[in-house]
């Protein structure tokens, strides 16, 4: 008898115990399901996007994140003469995408459209579905967004995500480089690219979530290239104007110094070197409509 009830008392025990884990298994999961949906917006979602939220745009497939508006300090005193001065600027909420555009995302843009292909399309080194698209002019940049009614992201909305809410010397996931958190020249560590980019994705994101700011490719941004301080309104945003535009990030091809959060490229809108993408970026709160 005594034996019985002792297996009797671990049965009930094990039961108990099973039950609970089911409890705490179904409150929890329904928790990280909850967690899970509260990360996918749509303008269907009766609710105003808050920090972290993602759109995928229907277009192109653009996987968007919602970055909350506030002010930052751009450029660098201790920079090139063309980050000078540090100074203080404020950027609205809006969209910026989570990744690079890929070339599986471009080759729908293509056949959609019949733009003519980027340099190095036909090149196997360049041309994987998931890495960056490349040797993509400005002119054709324009293409792009206009297909995927989305636009490119200001120098300025370029520079606050890259700086991670921190001020961040690189857009990296902690503000330092190393080849285990980014794809610029040489390779070491997780970058085994020294020729091409890499996938997307591919390193850690930084503090908004956000891949690859810091190499990879350099990234077009709508701005023209005009002294700081960075002003919205004196003409450098202005998409009809003929003049080099700003690109930032850098790129497999280029040494850390091009890859700091506060440093500035620039090119002519017709030129095309292999080395250039971009990155989508969508106004507003609700991501319809240009």
């Amino acid at each position: 008898m005594k034996k019985r009830g002792k297996n009797l008392f671990l049965l009930m025990l094990i039961w108990g115990m099973v039950i609970g884990s089911c409890v705490y298994c179904v409150s929890g999961c329904s928790k990280d399901n909850r967690s899970r949906d509260a990360k996918q917006w749509t303008p269907e979602s009766g609710r105003a996007p808050v920090a972290g939220d993602e759109y995928t745009n229907p277009s192109d497939g653009s996987v968007l994140v919602w970055i909350p508006g506030g002010e930052f300090m751009m450029g660098s005193n201790d920079g090139d003469n063309d980050e000078k001065p540090r100074h203080k600027v404020r950027v609205e909420g809006f969209w910026f995408g989570k990744y690079e555009v890929t070339n599986r995302q471009y080759g729908e843009f293509l056949r959609a459209t019949g733009f003519p292909e980027p340099g190095y399309w036909d090149d196997p080194d360049y041309n994987k579905p998931d890495l960056p698209v490349t040797a993509v002019k400005f002119y054709e940049a324009l293409g792009y967004i206009e297909w995927a009614n989305l636009r490119l992201p200001t120098e300025a909305e370029w520079e606050y995500v890259a700086s991670g809410g921190h001020q961040y010397e690189y857009p990296t996931n902690n503000g330092s480089i190393d080849h285990d958190n980014s794809n610029f020249w040489g390779v070491g560590g997780k970058d085994t690219w020294l020729e091409t980019p890499g996938p997307v994705g591919t390193f850690p994101p930084n503090p908004y979530g956000i891949y690859d700011m810091a190499g990879n490719v350099w990234e077009w941004t709508s701005s023209l290239y005009y002294r700081y301080p960075y002003i919205e309104t004196d003409g450098r945003e202005d998409a009809q104007a003929r003049y080099q535009r700003t690109m930032r990030g850098g790129s497999w091809q280029f040494g850390t110094r091009y890859c700091k959060t506060t440093a500035r490229h620039h090119f002519a809108m017709h030129l095309r070197y292999d080395y250039v993408g971009l990155r989508m970026a969508k106004s507003g709160a609700a991501p319809i409509g240009r």
